[in-house]
């Protein structure tokens, strides 16, 4: 991906230069987590957007370079924008705006010299999702996600305009301790903004066997935020 992003940042780099001025704002320190490329520091490696929403990160040159020379590239548009919001002497603010399910990824680089470049990954999705590293509530027998994906909601007739997407998930068997029960389920929850269940679903594995990937499928009801699943972290 990031081989793929040389030839869109040379190209872009000469529009870069036709951007208006932004206004300054007062030093802001660099968080603990980092996405560290060659002399720049994002704030964020790796930042999730909901449907519609925003989100901001810094960029942080050396002491004394001038971060109104950095700019963003994304490698996919349809996915989300990036816009610089705001500059304080090395420290650049840049805002994420959602454009549609996906992810992409960002290059912050320096106008001047392409080599000084960082990089942090957009995902959009239609709900925040809340996964713990184990899935079930068995703690013998239990599962990790692999993977998820949003795909738009393919069953459009009029009457039936209640779901606005469709979740798929891959999840894999990372510890079967108890032979006596081959089967495994696991509850998810998708919510509303104000907290309440708006549909309760379940990942379900007929014959377990560790090391093998299942998958789930899901409708997103048109009016959730966020997709909890059940489990727990040790």
């Amino acid at each position: 991906m990031k081989n793929r992003f040389k030839r869109l940042i040379c190209a872009t780099l000469s529009a870069a230069f036709m951007v208006s001025a932004i206004s300054a704002i007062p030093a802001a320190e660099v968080s603990a987590k980092e996405s560290i490329g060659n002399g720049v520091i994002l704030s964020e490696d790796a930042i999730t957007l909901s449907e519609n929403g925003v989100a901001t990160f810094t960029a942080a040159l050396g002491e004394g370079f001038d971060a109104s020379r950095l700019t963003c590239v994304v490698a996919d548009p349809n996915v989300a924008t990036v816009t610089p919001v705001a500059y304080a002497g090395n420290v650049a603010a840049f805002q994420v705006n959602y454009v549609g399910l996906g992810s992409t990824v960002a290059a912050v680089v320096h106008m001047d010299n392409p080599a000084v470049v960082a990089y942090t990954t957009i995902n959009a999705s239609s709900v925040i999702m809340n996964v713990p590293a184990k899935l079930g509530a068995d703690k013998k027998n239990y599962c990790e996600l692999v993977s998820y994906e949003f795909v738009p909601y393919d069953f459009t007739y009029a009457d039936y305009q209640d779901y606005k997407s469709t979740l798929k998930l891959q999840f894999k068997c990372t510890s079967y301790r108890d032979e006596d029960f081959r089967k495994w389920g696991c509850y998810g929850y998708f919510r509303d903004a104000a907290g309440n269940i708006l549909s309760k679903v379940r990942l379900y594995a007929g014959a377990l066997s560790v090391g093998r990937t299942y998958k789930g499928e899901f409708n997103v009801p048109a009016n959730a935020v966020s997709f909890t699943l059940e489990g727990f972290s040790n």
